[in-house]
C-alpha cells in the first residue's frame, strides 16, 4: 500500500507561477541585502541555501532545522510594497508559532506583531525580512535601529540535512543571483 503524504499535494495557488522568482530583502545592523528565491520557498531554506542565515551567532549551530520549536530563526517579515496583507502561507501564525513566540524569551508586549518563524512560513511574493538582535531575534525594534542584528553567513553544520523537513524547496544548492 502506497501512502500519498499531504506535502506531495500541490494547491491551486502553488501550481500557477511555481517558477516564478520573488525578492527577498534581508535588512540587518550591516546593509540590506536583496536575494532572489523561488516563489512558494520555506524562508530559512531559501536563506541557507543562498549563504545567508535567520540565525544570530551561535543559534547558526544551535537550533532545530526547522522543527519550530526553538524560536531562534524568530524575524520580522514585512511587505516590500507597505501592504498590510503580508504575502506569506500561512498568512497568519500556526500553532507552533503562537506558541513559540508567546514563550519567552520572545513574547514581550513591545514585541513586532510581524514576527515569525522563518521555517515555518512559505514567501509567495517580495518581502522584507529583518533580523534582530538577541539569540532567538528577540529583541523589539528600536527608533535608531539598534536593535538589528548583524548578518551572518549560513554554516551548514550538517550539509542537506539543514533542510531535511522541507520538501518544498529547490533541491540544488545555488546562490541567489
Amino acid at each position: 500500500m502506497r501512502l500519498l503524504h499531504a506535502s506531495n499535494v500541490k494547491d491551486d495557488e502553488d501550481s500557477t507561477n511555481e517558477d516564478k522568482e520573488v525578492t527577498l530583502s534581508f535588512k540587518t545592523a550591516d546593509k540590506t541585502e536583496e536575494i532572489s528565491i523561488n516563489k512558494g520557498e520555506i524562508l530559512r531554506s531559501a536563506m541557507l541555501k543562498r549563504g545567508k542565515s535567520p540565525h544570530n551567532g551561535r543559534a547558526r549551530l544551535i537550533n532545530c532545522r526547522g522543527l519550530g520549536t526553538c524560536g531562534t530563526c524568530a524575524v520580522e517579515i514585512t511587505c516590500t510594497n507597505g501592504s498590510e496583507n503580508i504575502p506569506l502561507i500561512p498568512q497568519e501564525r500556526n500553532t507552533k508559532e503562537r506558541l513559540r513566540l508567546n514563550f519567552p524569551p520572545h513574547g514581550s508586549e513591545d514585541q513586532s506583531s510581524n514576527l515569525r518563524l522563518a521555517c515555518q512560513v512559505r514567501v509567495q511574493d517580495d518581502i522584507t525580512v529583518t533580523k534582530r538582535t538577541g539569540f532567538w531575534g528577540q529583541d523589539a525594534p528600536t527608533d535608531d535601529n539598534s536593535s538589528l542584528a548583524e548578518s551572518y553567513d549560513a554554516e551548514l553544520w550538517f550539509g542537506d540535512l539543514e533542510y531535511i523537513l522541507d520538501d518544498k524547496s529547490p533541491k540544488d544548492h545555488t546562490k541567489g543571483k
